[in-house]
């Protein structure tokens, strides 16, 4: 017995000028025994495990419960297991099912569009590693859930609705990769307390490495570390906190340009006036009546 909902979804113009798309969702539970797929697929997405499929799209399958397999023309043959997100991208032949004798609950997003082919070729994900760990499951799931209830609703601009889900999706297996490649407490929490402590603090007297040191980690696994999971080494990470520091005290107190750079951790004014204007395109003075006369328009 199989227990299936979905929508295959049409594409206008200016869904495609959004940059993402959406072009099915659903779930399934396959119950063990049942044939897969399910008879139901359209002829456009249906395909016999044995010989696979290519699609012109991508889509980012949940496997929450049971078991199953994946291969694909770039991967060998691997075990999936319930938490396992399969991503699959357009052009790469696959092939994937469950587990015969325990079936499966799958759930699964259809997508495509400028945005999304921008962010494949630049190498946030890639077809070499398209499983991905899932994360924090009840988030995942809760996702689905309410792109689904969506697309029951059918509102308008649904498919703008649902590529702010499939951002949300793609943006917590993004995190949950780079949180993996930090591993658990003390590592992840230490960059994650480190960056807390710039932001809250970004008046403090610290080197970079000091900072490792106060977080119990060497100093270069912090720096690759921290790098990995923000984006941006702790030296330009700081810098950068500092720097809307400055930008938030010119807006909003009547603070010398002096009292801001020593407020927002800079011992130096003139480095600081010079750093704020490469990095903002204005002097500090300048920035500062740019952003009052906007503030009162």
């Amino acid at each position: 017995m199989t227990k299936t909902f979905y929508r295959y979804l049409p594409v206008a113009d200016r869904d495609r000028d959004w940059g993402l798309f959406v072009t099915t969702i659903g779930e399934s539970r396959i119950n063990p025994g049942t044939p897969y797929p399910p008879a139901t697929h359209p002829g456009t997405h249906h395909f016999q495990p044995r010989q696979g499929r290519v699609l012109d799209e991508y889509q980012i399958i949940y496997i929450s419960a049971g078991t199953g397999w994946f291969q694909s023309e770039l991967t060998r043959r691997v075990k999936i297991v319930a938490g396992m997100v399969i991503l699959l991208f357009p052009e790469v032949r696959h092939a994937y099912a469950p587990t015969t004798s325990v079936g499966w609950n799958e759930h699964w997003i259809g997508f495509n569009g400028e945005t999304a082919r921008r962010l494949m070729a630049k190498g946030f994900f890639t077809p070499g590693r398209p499983i991905l760990p899932a994360g924090e499951e009840q988030r995942l799931l809760g996702l689905f859930d309410d792109a689904l209830a969506t697309t029951r609703r059918n509102p308008p601009a649904l498919q703008q609705l649902l590529a702010g889900s499939v951002f949300n999706l793609l943006a917590m297996l993004y995190s949950g990769e780079k949180s993996g490649f930090v591993g658990e407490s003390p590592g992840l929490g230490a960059i994650q307390e480190a960056a807390n402590l710039m932001r809250q603090h970004p008046e403090m007297d610290v080197s970079i490495p000091q900072l490792a040191e106060k977080f119990k980690v060497g100093y270069r696994w912090f720096r690759r570390a921290f790098t990995h999971h923000t984006g941006l080494s702790p030296h330009q990470y700081l810098l950068d906190v500092r720097l809307a520091r400055a930008r938030e005290l010119l807006a909003q107190t009547t603070l010398t340009t002096k009292e801001v750079a020593a407020q927002a951790g800079f011992k130096d004014e003139h480095y600081f006036s010079r750093l704020f204007h490469a990095k903002v395109g204005a002097a500090p003075g300048e920035w500062r009546e740019r952003a009052r006369r906007g503030l009162r328009a």
